[in-house]
């Protein structure tokens, strides 16, 4: 996962990990992030996270 960086967690605690277009990240880190906005449509990208914006919480969460 590109936001807890766990490549094997308990699914129970982060949710099922998703991979999609070079981006990998569990459903619960990706809605418990911090400034990552979920799209009305769930169709596009990871459950409807943008890869652009889930690239920009990783950076962001580097930085701190």
């Amino acid at each position: 996962c590109m936001l807890c960086h766990r490549s094997e967690a308990d699914p129970d605690i982060c949710g099922t990990k998703l991979e999609k277009s070079g981006v990998c990240a569990h459903v619960f880190c990706l809605y418990f992030a911090t400034l990552l906005f979920q799209q009305e449509n769930e169709r596009v990208g990871l459950v409807g996270f943008l890869p652009r914006d889930i690239h920009l919480a990783v950076r962001r969460a580097a930085q701190k």
